[in-house]
């Protein structure tokens, strides 16, 4: 929650009109400006039913509107900066952070309290360029794919990827594969793929296997892109040297795919 903004989510507010002394926040919140989509379509809070978590508003035109509290964001006033301010904790203050510095980095879902610590720390990891234990990069891979895109995904990985040792972790870099393919991002995904092809690239059986289907993958978006036959070629070569450490699902959509286009 940042009181130096403009305004305040319905959610950041609902839980401290529950602590001692959230009646005067109550009370601050009559005659505080509120939306829900726009913030050009301001209403006014006429009431507050916290039995219901409702709000009774009227709008600009003069018109009785209920809703959700939680459903929208209240126009910050100096009373209730002041209101909010007497009632938030140190671990308030410390989750503030956490969330601006979540939110700096890319995210823009709301992080559960649960997983606030382990974002952060995959976070301060990657802004120190700096590799974390194989369990944290699992948590942390996990967390960005629930609340962020394939792009902030991928952001770690290859930040994490500048604080490893040569040849990489193969999970790591399956990782950063995967975001940089779904970001679109096709040839750098290809190239990190290349681990694959050195004799001292680190990597185990399974580790492999999902490696080439990857780079079976990329090598049939680039046929899509340039329909250069050889691309068709390197890919069945990628799908039969994965199939030959272990059958997958993965990879027999790799070949169905295969086949698609061949055809």
């Amino acid at each position: 929650m940042d009181i130096e903004a403009e305004d305040i989510s319905g959610e950041d507010i609902l839980p401290l009109l529950h602590k001692p002394g959230g009646q005067g926040l109550a009370e601050s919140l009559i005659g505080a400006g509120f939306y829900i989509d726009d913030p050009e379509d301001v209403a006014t809070i006429v009431s507050l039913d916290l039995r219901i978590r409702a709000v009774q508003l009227r709008t600009i035109d003069g018109l009785p509107r209920k809703c959700p509290l939680t459903s929208g964001y209240v126009l910050l006033t100096p009373a209730l900066m002041s209101a909010i301010s007497s009632l938030r904790t140190p671990t308030d203050l410390e989750h503030d952070r956490m969330r601006q510095k979540v939110a700096a980095f890319g995210f823009r879902a709301r992080i559960e309290e649960d997983d606030l610590p382990g974002l952060i720390a995959a976070i301060e990891a990657a802004q120190a360029y700096r590799l974390p234990w194989r369990e944290d990069r699992f948590e942390g891979i996990r967390l960005a794919r629930k609340y962020g895109s394939a792009r902030e995904e991928a952001r770690l990985a290859a930040a994490w990827l500048e604080g490893a040792q040569n040849p990489p972790p193969g999970d790591l870099v399956i990782a950063l594969v995967s975001g940089l393919q779904d970001s679109g991002k096709i040839m750098e995904a290809l190239s990190h793929t290349d681990l694959v092809a050195r004799k001292a690239n680190g990597l185990d059986g399974e580790e492999t296997r999902i490696l080439l289907v990857q780079r079976g993958s990329l090598w049939l978006d680039r046929y899509e892109l340039a329909h250069d036959p050889d691309y068709l070629d390197r890919a069945r070569q990628c799908a039969k040297r994965s199939w030959a450490i272990a059958p997958s699902d993965a990879c027999s959509d790799l070949y169905n795919r295969l086949r698609k286009l061949e055809n």
